[in-house]
């Protein structure tokens, strides 16, 4: 039998699977009597404590690890990190890197971090793909990654059992709105008294930048002709020009603005929106104009990247409107289609 580790039989013949400190344990360590589903947890729960004390007896003092018992502590230090404010200070990015969290914390929380090996990853991966899709499984695993890694730099664990494990490749969301799925989704808002998700779908696609950066510009971010602001996510300095479609649809508000007000304001609070809110409300469109829920407000920036590609704009041109920092990013956001084949087939008989 291992050490600290016991077994007991209910009266109902359930068996419990117990870490059982020792005397020493508990007077020098503090440790209590904790119940787990499978005999592998307890084991390595016990294992962890007897490292722990076998170190204090070298010490003298009381290693930090001791007080890391289950994943569910590590995630909770995790979100005390500067780490976890910066990928989190976007509302939408937040969203999904939360969602992930509760399914660690769902799924594994109250496993001993021992007991988090690369096999478990592994088999952990497996059972996240059985119950979720493949891009949802990678990013509950990229998030598990960046949880131990956090762990391993404060010294609280020796590996990253999820450094290494080998996800499954995902195509890139190639969505792109048609010029008839873009117009419709306007005059659809604009026909319903939400001409303000109408505004701001129009901001996305010609700026050819995130719906949660579009939705909170202010008029102080439009100067003359010229949008400046910063996007949330990257932290990227923008000066994006106007398109005359977007001049057009602005001036027709401009005689209402506040300065310091942001442009869109939602008609039913004469508020700016929330990203909750604002999400709601464009789905509520959609299905108003009858367009594919595949469609989503986030797919404009692609759309709008594409358009430039159409334009025979160069890599860099494009990346002074998008923000992106990486010429091959650029791959997820402009999809070839059959005009830039045109173009292309086009440019190469002019030369001959």
């Amino acid at each position: 039998m291992a050490k600290h580790y016991k077994e007991i039989t209910l009266k109902s013949g359930r068996v419990v699977y117990g870490f059982n400190p020792s005397a020493t344990l508990r007077n020098k360590l503090g440790y209590k009597w904790e119940a787990y589903d499978t005999p592998e947890q307890a084991k390595a729960r016990a294992q962890q404590a007897d490292d722990a004390f076998q170190a204090f007896k070298r010490t003298g003092a009381l290693a930090q690890h001791t007080i890391i018992h289950k994943v569910s502590d590590l995630v909770s230090i995790y979100k005390e990190t500067g780490r976890w404010r910066k990928i989190a200070s976007v509302d939408n990015s937040r969203r999904a890197y939360e969602q992930s969290i509760a399914s660690i914390l769902d799924m594994i929380g109250s496993e001993p971090v021992p007991a988090i090996t690369p096999l478990y990853a592994e088999r952990f991966y497996t059972r996240l793909r059985s119950v979720m899709s493949d891009s949802k499984s990678n990013a509950v695993i990229k998030m598990c990654g960046l949880i131990w890694s956090n762990a391993h730099q404060l010294e609280l664990v020796q590996t990253n059992p999820f450094g290494k494990l080998r996800l499954e490749a995902v195509p890139d969301r190639d969505v792109v709105w048609s010029d008839d799925d873009v117009m419709t989704f306007i005059r659809t808002a604009d026909d319903n008294g939400l001409a303000s998700i109408g505004t701001i779908a129009l901001l996305a696609l010609e700026l050819c930048q995130r719906p949660s950066d579009v939705r909170q510009m202010t008029w102080a971010n439009y100067q003359e002709g010229v949008f400046v602001f910063t996007q949330q996510k990257t932290g990227t300095q923008m000066n994006v020009p106007a398109t005359p479609a977007l001049e057009s649809r602005l001036s027709g508000i401009l005689s209402n603005r506040n300065p310091a007000g942001t442009i869109a304001i939602y008609e039913g609070t004469g508020r700016p929106y929330t990203e909750r809110l604002f999400r709601k409300k464009a789905q509520h469109v959609r299905e108003l104009a009858g367009l594919p829920d595949q469609l989503k407000i986030m797919d404009l920036r692609r759309t709008g990247a594409t358009i430039l590609g159409n334009a025979s704009c160069t890599a860099d041109e494009i990346r002074a409107v998008t923000g992106h920092k990486s010429r091959q990013i650029l791959n997820t956001y402009v999809r070839p289609d059959l005009r830039m084949a045109l173009s292309a087939q086009n440019k190469r008989i002019a030369q001959k």
